[in-house]
């Protein structure tokens, strides 16, 4: 037995396997099942916060008398200075209060419902 005549049996089997490769293939990309259809976009409701109900600008900072003091000013002078201060202080705290507490909603409102401000999650629009 000699040489084969360049390929021989390798050859005839890719002859006859490339054939059988692209046949397979063709028949498995046939059979795949259809795809889904593609989704339509649903609208969803979204919370978001309580409405404000009034804009409170910023409240006067008091000048205070803790601010006049001096480093030589007199112990009384000081104590006198910070009681005031103080008392200045609680002032403004009420008043602060005090503004915030007319900016609350009014007692026979409903809540806020999320179909007020008409908002969608994501941007979609219903068609």
């Amino acid at each position: 037995m000699g040489q084969c005549d360049g390929g021989g049996a390798i050859g005839v089997v890719r002859m006859t396997m490339i054939p059988a490769l692209l046949a397979s293939a063709a028949i498995v990309g046939c059979a795949t099942a259809p795809s889904p259809p593609i989704a339509s976009p649903v609208e969803v409701q979204v919370p978001i916060a309580a409405p404000v109900y009034c804009r409170i600008g910023n409240l006067p900072q008091p000048a205070l008398p803790i601010g006049a003091l001096k480093a030589d000013s007199a112990p009384a002078d000081t104590i006198r200075a910070y009681a005031a201060t103080v008392a200045i202080l609680k002032g403004a705290v009420r008043e602060r209060d005090l503004a915030i507490a007319g900016c609350a909603p009014p007692s026979g409102s409903p809540p806020a419902s999320p179909t007020d401000e008409g908002t969608t999650s994501g941007g979609a629009q219903p068609k």
